[in-house]
């Protein structure tokens, strides 16, 4: 029997209802070890709203096993189309904490993604913070053969693959080589690597507490407008979808 959280339906996305990190990181180890291939994608309001445009990615995304609350937009939505409220469990702090519980129960890891020195960097750091794990591989995003990426990533053997390749290009990627990669648990972390390594500073703790990490970023790399214009259209998306009527809750069978 697979194990999954339940679902509610946002636009026609899944959006895992969890209640905690803990209970994310429980889930993931629990699947891992009954054997059981779980794709996890953390969504925002920004990857929704593409795949609410994009066939290709929205059925990527519905495909995949876990869908957990990157961004506040999705929260917010789901208050307003579910009345429920949805935890946040970010990629990158998901990533962090799925990394210490690898060490403690002797799983391994595969790094792959980013620029060759935020790789390099996020493999340095994470092992100086955990001693113990094993990262049996890491691959920079400047990929010129898949196949031989896939080839390298088979013969590691990693428990948790986290490809950091940026969205929506990690999500095709691994759905692409999916059945090939035999990778217990896959997941796409964004610039998490850029985070872990240094390269890149994260929004202060009181942005991240707040949902509004999203402003500080902005506020940094104002070229950044596109994407968040994304944001605002999912969220009028949402808007209309609430007036129009009371959408359905997916449950998990």
């Amino acid at each position: 029997m697979r194990v999954k959280p339940k679902r509610i339906d946002i636009l026609g996305i899944p959006l895992s209802v969890l209640a905690s990190y803990e209970e994310a990181v429980g889930r993931i180890i629990d699947r891992i070890r009954r054997g059981q291939k779980t794709f996890c994608v953390a969504l925002t309001p920004e990857k929704s709203y593409r795949a609410h445009k994009d066939d290709e990615l929205k059925q990527i995304i519905q495909v995949a096993d876990l869908h957990i609350c990157d961004g506040i937009g999705m929260a917010i939505a789901a208050s307003i189309l579910h009345g429920r409220r949805v935890t946040r469990v970010t990629g990158v702090d998901l990533f962090e904490r799925l990394v210490a519980r690898a060490e403690m129960e002797g799983l391994s890891v595969f790094l792959l993604g980013a620029r060759p020195e935020s790789n390099a960097g996020a493999a340095e750091m994470l092992q100086a913070r955990h001693p113990a794990l094993r990262i049996v591989g890491r691959q920079h995003g400047y990929i010129e053969d898949d196949v031989q990426v896939v080839e390298k990533i088979r013969t590691s053997r990693p428990d948790m693959l986290f490809v950091a390749m940026g969205s929506p290009r990690q999500e095709v990627w691994v759905a692409q080589h999916y059945d090939r990669l035999d990778v217990p648990y896959c997941m796409g972390v964004g610039g998490s690597f850029d985070v872990v390594s240094g390269h890149a500073r994260r929004a202060p703790r009181w942005a991240q507490k707040s949902g509004t990490e999203f402003l500080y970023r902005f506020a940094l790399e104002p070229r950044r407008w596109k994407r968040e214009l994304c944001a605002c259209a999912f969220m009028l998306c949402v808007v209309r979808a609430k007036l129009m009527g009371s959408p359905r809750v997916l449950l998990d069978q």
